[in-house]
């Protein structure tokens, strides 16, 4: 019986994984051109409608993607699964213009269950960046006795990023410290294009250029976890408060990179593309800076939940092979607090079991561009639906990045996230068939 349902999993896995793959098309932002790409907030869909906040939460019904040490609290015999799903509407604007988009993307798929009370494994597959923007400018070129113009037309691109698949395992030692390890295996690529057109009556001309980059490699993140709980009084069966603080730190990891140029040409005379280069422009190793973060949780008569995290990244000396970005670089700070409200867990009236979820978000990002620390601001909110065995989130988030000043871009957004995490009993042999 177990064995059909881990292929039924493992089949719905293989099939799910390619979209993973092919998430990182899941931006249209001008931003994403620098560095690896918008890189992806991680947490379950009940995370992202708390502000983002996971670091500290550790409880039965969920799996905690960022902090390997909060999943010791996972139950005998259960197995948790949690697939989610992004819709995403955005508006960017200029001081001149503006552009609406809509995506839709995998966002992860993940499972855990407990070895032993104090000892659990999870895994799962997830982004890591999105790569994807496209927009053209216009150059005027005038003769100098000013007998005739010319119009140049150049375009820039990008697709691609990274995702990675985990495998993290937890402990519990002295009842109330849990420690955890994850290994993460990243792997992706990010193309950037730009392309010279000149087109003028009886003639036309282009230059194509390509810089592929090819990234894989491993990673660790350590995690700890500390956590007590105090009782009621009045109902011994309920907690009247329960506190956690969880600290993650992420290795600084050498990724094995490879960069692949491509150079072509043509015009109407020859009326044949001329590859002028085809060549690896690089075979190494990047680095992606080390990273930490810190959060508290608070949880108050079973009903209340309170999140909060911090989150530090420095990425002033990272730069792509082919692309001299890394100017534009620097710290990355995350801050992001959290409310979840239940009214009954297991009330017998449904209305009283529903999850009411709300938060808010400063992600400072690593990018400054003309002299701006470009930001990124938001606010959260969800709900959590029972559904027998099943858990249905629906997660908002509203979000402002960026500027019109200074020639630069405001994005405005909405991220829907949908996710179900379903709870399984599994390892239990029946007596009656």
């Amino acid at each position: 019986m177990y064995l059909k349902k881990i292929f039924k999993f493992f089949i719905f896995a293989v099939l799910v994984c390619p979209f993973g793959v092919r998430a990182q098309q899941f931006t249209n932002s001008p931003y994403s051109r620098y560095g690896i790409g918008d890189i992806f907030t991680n947490g379950s869909g009940h995370n992202i409608a708390m502000g983002g906040t996971s670091i500290a939460e550790s409880t039965p019904y969920f799996l905690n993607t960022v902090n390997p040490a909060a999943n010791t609290n996972l139950l005998m015999q259960r197995f948790v699964f949690d697939v989610g799903f992004d819709v995403k509407y955005t508006k960017t604007e200029s001081s001149t213009q503006s552009q609406k988009n809509c995506n839709s993307t995998f966002r992860y798929l993940q499972g855990g269950f407990a070895v032993k009370p104090w000892w659990s494994f999870t895994f799962g597959i997830l982004p890591y960046s999105a790569v994807g923007y496209y927009f053209q400018d216009t150059i005027d070129v005038v003769s100098s006795d000013g007998q005739y113009s010319r119009k140049y037309y150049e375009n820039f691109g990008g697709s691609g990023g990274l995702s990675e698949v985990t495998l993290s395992t937890a402990m519990k030692a002295f009842k109330i410290v849990s420690f955890g390890i994850k290994g993460k295996y990243i792997f992706g690529e990010i193309e950037h294009c730009d392309s010279t057109v000149l087109h003028v009556p009886g003639y036309k001309s282009f230059t194509y250029y390509s810089n592929k980059n090819i990234i894989r490699g491993f990673s660790y993140d350590l995690g700890i976890l500390a956590q007590k709980s105090f009782k009621s009084k009045k109902d011994s069966l309920k907690n009247a408060l329960k506190l956690s603080a969880g600290f993650y730190f992420s290795q600084e990891v050498k990724l094995n990179s490879r960069s692949e140029l491509f150079l072509s040409s043509y015009n109407t005379l020859v009326a044949t593309i001329d590859t002028i280069a085809n060549d690896t422009l690089y075979d190494g190793k990047i680095t992606v800076p080390k990273s930490y973060g810190v959060g508290f949780s608070a949880e108050v008569f079973d009903k209340f939940t309170f999140n909060f995290d911090y989150k530090y990244q420095n990425w002033k000396n990272f730069s792509l092979p082919g692309r001299d970005n890394h100017q534009t670089l620097k710290e990355n700070k995350y801050i992001g607090l959290g409310l979840q409200f239940v009214a009954a867990k297991f009330s017998s009236r449904y209305y009283k079991t529903i999850n009411y979820r709300i938060g808010v978000r400063k992600n400072e990002t690593y990018l400054r561009l003309q002299g701006e620390n470009i930001q990124d601001k938001g606010i959260t909110f969800g709900l959590g639906f029972p559904i027998k065995s099943l858990l249905l989130n629906v997660s908002c988030d509203f979000g402002v990045r960026g500027t019109t000043e200074h020639n630069l871009y405001k994005e405005k957004y909405f991220l829907m996230h949908f996710n179900i995490t379903a709870h399984d009993v599994w390892f239990v042999k029946r007596k009656f068939q």
